[in-house]
Formats: structure tokens, sequence, C-alpha cells
């Protein structure tokens, strides 16, 4: 047989968790309330968490708990007492996101195996090779990459890969994703996301609605990876995880089911690997938004997303034959079964219901079949001619219900039984199971000769397998006994029953650990807060380079993502721009970069140090790696984010000369961090809201072919929201799309309230500014902060001077 990887399945609760594991999987994640990057789902409670754990370590099953969200600094007690109590309960690994919160258990709970989620937007091999020294045992890598990406840092890398196989997908790079927080205060890194993808829109070319098709321009397909599994599993990944801890517990049931199935198929003949008509047929009717292979084939273009359907579709089971303006019956023709108590709805349209009643040829059926024309009562006003889809097949789900609440458990673990029964001396037992745990029990029962009836072999066999509804079943069983003997029934199930209790117990037991109680304290201060405020401009043109210097900026951050665009001229003419102005002038690296455009920017990192710039703005864990490997100074950006005092104190021990903060947090919280380190915020331009490895303008209007026909370079485009908020968008060289907030963060009014809160580092970003505006938004910084070191009052410019539509962002507001 093949070796395959390991089916990781989602636990939203315990019946969800029961699905999981009767249903096949090899280990279940699940959440904590409060530290779950799913905070809506149910999760479990710290006292329930131990029983869940219990119920899968008896049964072979590996736990993983997910504390992935950003973590505050007054949440962090909490969170090391709880992950504390999950090492304790035997948890095999929690999943983490936030590096302050890794580097924290590295060094307080090392027995504790960490894996990095996805969150922390792990998308090249150097970024794994950074976790990998961190001693993090597997990473949950980025959603976006190909399997040809997969393989080749599988190739590089010795650490565990785990990547999703089936399930909703995040339109946006994890951990990437403000616009849930920008847009209704609510963070998807904290486990809180609104979900905005699924959220109409209209396109907008040079300030023009755009006639496309469909209105849902965010909104991907759902992953299903049943085709390509064989594929996936040579790619060299550890572990197959399936989404879903908000999905009902028939459906983690179905599709665990399913691909259990499918991956012992493969075991079994790799070469005869197939996909039944029947499997793919349950996966579209468990819950489907349309299916795709996201990156994992490849570039999917058109494939990736469904601008008509946000939520689940179903499947096709017939068309109205008649309709009604109102409620009332209508007919339908059946092109596949229908039963009493299914669910339906109606060509997309996002309406629906359940079927109730029914009837073929005026009489009262519960179910019908294909080809049949049967009359419904429906609530909804239905026209002729109207496609009716099966979002739910009753009778599937319970199947699937059956499978996880039977009494006899269908996950069971075999043990060899071994009795020993010999005359004048103590009844024995021993059990061993597969995982090499042994116990004996000696009973208080002395074998007796027989007087009448003697205990054969055969009778001590029948007592000894009535394993009924336990979890064990019987491997093998031995029987060494003496001849005419006597045992009484009563001690044989009483030494069976005493034994497969034991083995319960150290099946689970072995698993727990104990810890001396510790208490958490804060890390010691970095040093005062003290310093001369410095205005730091991101621009990514040498006309607003020029601008930004002009008026007084102390340091300027130059680039984007276009890094190609910057020849060997254009950074000698940038640094020389700065150095005759005074300014530090520092490379700003992109957010996301791939393995294949690594070396390239490595080569332009080193170009620019050789001409003489002081640093690089690091925007992502890999290309961190690198500029620690070749020694040279950085600063770290914000969309690595920086929560808590232990991520500061983290980048800062990594050699970091400052830590841009994450825009998610208040000015109280702000405050805070600065005695930990030098740190920068965000106080003036357009936030990014999302990064997205799919070009959205190229999918809706790039052609029908393989190619798309760049339509991004004619013209300004943007998105607009249900409520008329307008968001731009801007396609880099690598046909990723970048989405902007519809307002300007603005902070002029408030610098005294930042200076005060011992912030002496101001970022504004001017990459996406004209020149005029440059200069306007940077002189009028330079002359508040002018004025409030000076404590003299000359201007009177406001946000409203120099912003047309502004906010304030998180600093006065705060997120969930």
């Amino acid at each position: 047989m093949s070796h395959v990887p390991e089916l990781l399945a989602p636990a939203g609760d315990m019946l969800s968790l029961k699905a999981a594991v009767e249903n096949g999987a090899d280990a279940v994640y699940l959440g904590v309330k409060k530290l779950s990057a799913r905070a809506y789902a149910s999760n479990f409670s710290v006292d329930e968490l131990e029983q869940a754990i219990d119920y899968a370590h008896l049964r072979g099953v590996r736990v993983y708990v997910t504390v992935n969200t950003l973590i505050k600094d007054a949440e962090f007690a909490e969170a090391a007492e709880t992950l504390q109590t999950i090492a304790a309960y035997g948890a095999d690994a929690v999943i983490v996101q936030d590096i302050g919160l890794l580097s924290f258990l590295r060094e307080f709970l090392p027995e504790l195996s960490v894996h990095a989620s996805t969150q922390m937007t792990v998308h090249n091999t150097e970024s794994v090779r950074l976790l990998e020294g961190m001693g993090v045992k597997r990473i949950v890598l980025a959603r976006e990459l190909s399997l040809g990406a997969i393989r080749s840092i599988r190739n590089r890398t010795q650490t565990e890969l785990e990547i999703f196989i089936h399930g909703a997908l995040c339109i946006c790079y994890s951990g990437q994703c403000l616009f849930s927080s920008m847009v209704g205060g609510r963070s998807g890194n904290r486990g809180y996301c609104a979900q905005p993808c699924r959220k109409q829109y209209v396109l907008k070319k040079n300030g023009e609605e755009v006639n496309v098709k469909g209105n849902f321009l965010l909104s991907p397909k759902d992953l299903n990876t049943a085709e390509i599994l064989p594929q996936i599993i040579e790619a060299g990944v550890s572990s197959l995880k399936i989404e879903g801890r908000m999905k009902r517990p028939e459906y983690v049931a179905g599709v665990v089911n399913i691909y259990r199935s499918l991956l012992d198929r493969y075991a079994t003949d790799p070469a005869g690997y197939f996909v039944s008509e029947d499997e793919s047929r349950t996966l579209e009717q468990l819950f489907n938004r349309g299916f795709t292979h996201a990156y994992l084939s490849g570039d999917p273009r058109l494939e990736l997303m469904d601008h008509d359907v946000p939520y689940n579709r179903g499947v096709l089971v017939g068309t109205t034959v008649s309709g009604r303006s109102g409620r009332g019956y209508v007919s339908l023709k059946l092109s596949g079964p229908l039963n009493i108590g299914d669910g339906i709805g109606f060509s997309y349209k996002g309406m629906g219901e359940n079927v109730t009643n029914m009837f073929y040829k005026g009489k009262s059926i519960t179910s019908a079949g294909k080809g049949m024309v049967v009359d419904l009562f429906l609530s909804n006003p239905i026209s002729a001619g109207t496609q009716v889809y099966r979002t739910s097949d009753i009778s599937l789900l319970r199947s699937m219900e059956r499978s996880f609440n039977s009494q006899k458990p269908a996950r069971r673990v075999s043990v060899r039984i071994e009795l020993t029964a010999v005359k004048g001396k103590n009844l024995k037992i021993c059990l061993e199971d597969s995982d090499n745990n042994i116990v004996k029990v000696i009973s208080g029962y002395i074998v007796q000769a027989s007087q009448k009836n003697p205990t054969t072999e055969i009778n001590i066999k029948k007592q000894l397998l009535k394993l009924g509804n336990t979890v064990f079943y019987p491997a093998s069983l031995e029987v060494r006994s003496d001849l005419d003997i006597f045992v009484p029934v009563k001690e044989l199930n009483n030494l069976r029953n005493s034994a497969v209790q034991e083995m319960e117990k150290v099946r689970i037991k072995k698993w727990k650990r104990t810890f001396e109680n510790f208490t958490l304290s804060s890390p010691p201060y970095r040093g005062e807060k003290t310093g001369k405020p410095l205005l730091s401009v991101s621009v990514n043109t040498l006309d607003n380079l020029l601008c930004a210097a002009d008026e007084g900026a102390d340091l300027i951050y130059f680039g984007d993502e276009n890094f190609r665009s910057y020849t060997k001229a254009t950074l000698k003419e940038a640094y020389d721009i700065a150095v005759v102005a005074g300014c530090r002038i520092y490379l700003a690296t992109p957010s996301i970069v791939w393995d294949k455009e690594l070396d390239e920017l490595n080569s332009l990192i080193q170009e620019a140090l050789k001409i003489g710039f002081c640093g690089v703005l690091v925007g992502n864990l890999g290309v961190l790696r690198e500029v620690q490997q070749l020694g040279h100074n950085f600063i770290i950006d914000h969309n690595l984010n920086v929560f808590n005092n232990r991520s500061v104190l983290f980048y800062h021990r990594a050699g970091a000369e400052a830590v841009s903060l994450s825009p998610e947090l208040t000015l109280e919280q702000v405050s805070s961090l600065g005695t930990y380190g030098t740190v920068e915020c965000m106080i003036h331009g357009n936030p990014k809201l999302m990064v997205i490895e799919n070009c959205i303008v190229g999918s809706l209007l790039g052609g029908e072919n393989d190619t798309c026909c760049i339509p991004c370079r004619d013209g300004k485009f943007l998105i607009k929201d249900e409520k008329g908020f307008e968001f731009p968008l801007l396609m880099d060289e690598h046909c990723r799309t970048h989405i902007f907030n519809s307002r300007e963060l603005c902070l002029l009014d408030d610098i005294s309230s930042f200076i005060k809160a011992g912030v002496f580092r101001f970022r504004i970003e001017a990459r996406y500014m004209d020149a005029q505006k440059v200069r306007l938004v940077v002189a009028s910084y330079k002359n508040r902060i002018h004025q409030l070191i000076s404590e003299q009052r000359t201007s009177h410019l406001s946000c409203r001077d120099i912003s047309d539509r502004y906010t304030k962002g998180h600093y006065f507001r705060g997120v969930l």
C-alpha cells in the first residue's frame, strides 16, 4: 500500500467531532472559545476541551487546537493559562497565527507542538525555514500556492506541510485582510470576519459603471480536490485539511467519509484511482458554491470565481412547468429524486424553503423520482421555467447522522487478548492494542477444578469476545488454560470489563502532561518612550519621493509590489534625492513574494544597499529571513500583524530597527507597546484591505481564453458596495489585485495624542497619491509636528483641509 497523508477534519462542536472521528478522520482541529479564528463557530469551552481530547485519543485520533488569532496584551495572561491547560489535557498541537504567542510557546511550553496557521501567510521557502528554525512542527501553507510551488518547498525544507483540500476559500491571502474590520469593526485576523467577499459590488472603470455578469465580484467557488488527490499526495504534504468548523455535523461526516474512501482507494491502488459519480454528487449535495481546484492546478483565471452565487447552490432537481405570482401550488418536472423534508432553492436567487407536501396525479406522496411531474405548495412566487435546486437532501443527512449517532461505534481500536486460567492460580488477562499499550489485570478469583460442567475454551472465548459498544474489537484471542477448570461467567465478564476500562484509561492518560503553575508577567520594558518624532513616507515614484523629501520627510520607504520596474539607475536617483534632502531611505519590499520572485528581489535589495540605502522595509517572513541571513538593517512592515508586546520584542530581538504596528490596534494599545521597542504607526494614507492572487478585473473583462487580454492597464478601476462606498483596485505586474479602503486614513488632528502615547515614528502611505497631494500631506504633518515640539501654533490645517473623505481607522474605536 502507498503512504497517504493525514486526513484532518474540522470540529466546531462535539457532534461534529464525533462525525469526523466515526467517518475516518486521522486528526481533528477544533477551537477554544475566544482564541479561535472561527469565533462564530460553537467552539469548546476549556472544560469541554478535555472531554473532546479524551474522546479522540481513545479512538486513536489526534487533536489540534486552534489558537490562531491575534492576541491583545490584555488577553495574554488568559491565553497563556489556557494554553497550559490545553497542553495538560494532552492536545497534540496548537495552531498559531500570532508571532508573539508563538515565541512565548517555544520559550515557556516547549512540550506543546506548534503548527503555523495559514493566517501567517506562509507562501515561500524562506518563510518555512524561518519558522522551522523556531521549532514549528508544521506549516499550514497559503491557499494560493500551486502544486509545483508546494512540491518545491517540500523538497527544500524538513517541516511538515499542510494544505486545504475541500471547503470554502478566502479570496484574500489569509492574514492580509483588513476589509472586514475597516468596514464593520470585525477583524478577520481575530476570528470575527463579516465576510465582505460574499457581498454584492458594482465594477466601475474611470468613474463609470461597467456591465458585467453577476454582482458577487469577490466571491470564490468552494475548493474540491477529489479529482486531483493523487497529485496532491505525490507533492509530499503531510496533512490534508477540510475546511468547515462552522458547518453542520452531517456535512463533516459526509465530506470526511468520502475523502477517507478516496485516500484508502489510492493507498490500495494508486494507478487505479477514481472518483465515482455518487461520490461527486454527494460532495456537491452536501454544500457547494460551485467547485474549483483553486490555485493547486495553476492559474484558475475564470474557474476560481462565481459572480452569481455566494451561497450553497445545491443540485439541480427540476424545472417548473407552471408557476404562481404568490403562495400556492406549482408543477415541477423532476430531473432527479425529491423527498418530503428536502430543502430547495430557485435559479440561484437566494430564496428557498423545505418541501412539506408533494402530490403526484392528485395523490399525496413522500418521494418522487426523475421524470415525474409533481405538484408542490410553495411560499415563494415562482414563474414557469424556473430551475429548482435541491439544497439539502433529507435522506443523505439522515444517513450521515446515523454514521455518528449509533450506539455501536464505527471507529474501533484493535486489541489482542490473552487469558490465562491455571488451576489454583488467579485468573489473568492481558490486552495489547495496536499502539503497543499493554494492560494486565489479575482477578481475585482463583481458578477451580471443575466438579460438574467444565468451562471450555469455547465458553471463555464467547465471553471475552463480547466487547459490545466499547471502542475495541478483538484482532486475536488466545486462551491458555488447564483442562477441566471452572470459571464463573461473572468472573470472566468482570475481568474483561476491568481490562477494557484500564485500557481506555491508559490510551487517554498517556497524552496528559503535568506542569508547575506559573504566573505570567509582562516582558521587561526595553526603554523609556522618548525621542524626536520622525515622519516616514512610503512612495513608489521619483516624483513623489522628491515631493516628500522637499517637504521634510525624515525617512523614505521607496518601492511597491511592482519591484521589477526599479532599475539600478532608478535606485541611484532615488538615493541621491534622499541624500541631498537629508532623508534616510529604505527599500520597501512586497507583502507577497513567491519563490520564483525571491532571487530577483534579493538582487534588487543587494543593489539598493550597495548604492547606500539604509535598509529594507520587510513585508513577509521569507524576506525577513533573507535580510537576516545577509546581516542587513530592516524595519518590520505592518503586514506582519504586530499586535502585542511579545511580537514587538520578538522582532527587535531578531534585529529590527523599528516595528510597524497593526492598523487594527487602538491608540491605548499602541501606547503600551511603545515601551517595548521602537514602534511606528500609519497615520495617513489609503489602507490596503486585501491582497488577492487572482485578477478581479481580468476575471471579469479579460476574455474567455486562457490568456487574459490585460484590461486592467486600460483605465482606473474600483468596486462599489451596496451602501455606495467605493474601493479602489490596483493590479500589479504579477496580476494580483490590491483593494484599498474607500476612505483615506487621516490623523492630522490627533498627532499630539500619539506623541503623548509615546509614539515617535509616523507613517504616511503616499504610494498612490499624486505629487501635489504628497506635498500637501507631508507638509501638513511636518508643520503639525514642528508646532507641537516648539509649542507654537501657526497653522490651522485639519483633516478636512487635506482629505475629501477620511477615517481615523481603529485608533479610537478598536476591533472585535
